[in-house]
């Protein structure tokens, strides 16, 4: 949702100047999150969009190269390489970057969040109480649009908890 926010706005900023490339910069900033979509889709054999999005936002996600194929520097060089023979493709180059980019700053911001809250929490989880170096961290709150980074919106639980919370979000959003 935030890159496709982004992404739009920063192709309608673009476009008066840069007319198709403003396309190819959202396109390439968009798209290159089919991978996540694909990886579903042949693991889980389900080609529901919404039912990835749910799944890769469950309490621990896959993280491996298969869900991230086009999440690697690769993807914006190649692209980049065969920009040098149709033009058409270097906007779409730089939004992969872009996309990119912002994953990379948004994970950033996070871990230093994360670290934040576990610290707040003196290492414990805040549900059961356990104390122990693998404690993570749950988002309790999430504006609409656009991540916030502020520690008071994560709360330290481990796994079992974690989980738990997770999947009582779940039960609450099959009764909306």
């Amino acid at each position: 949702r935030d890159h496709i926010a982004l992404s739009t706005a920063s192709a309608a900023l673009l476009h008066p100047w840069r007319r198709g490339g403003a396309l190819g910069l959202w396109a390439g900033s968009v798209l290159v999150d089919s991978d996540h979509y694909l990886w579903f889709c042949l693991r889980q054999r389900c080609w529901n969009p919404l039912a990835a999005m749910r799944f890769f936002n469950e309490a621990d996600p896959p993280q491996h190269a298969a869900t991230r194929a086009l999440h690697t520097p690769v993807a914006p060089l190649a692209l980049l390489v065969a920009s040098a023979r149709r033009r058409a493709l270097l906007p779409v180059a730089l939004g992969v970057a872009l996309h990119l980019g912002l994953d990379l700053r948004h994970e950033l911001r996070m871990d230093e969040a994360r670290a934040d809250a576990i610290r707040r929490d003196d290492y414990s989880c805040q549900a059961c109480g356990t104390r122990a170096s693998h404690v993570g961290t749950h988002l309790l709150r999430q504006p609409w649009l656009l991540p916030s980074y502020d520690a008071h919106n994560l709360v330290s639980l481990c796994a079992p908890c974690h989980e738990a919370a997770h999947a009582r979000e779940r039960g609450a959003r099959a009764w909306r």
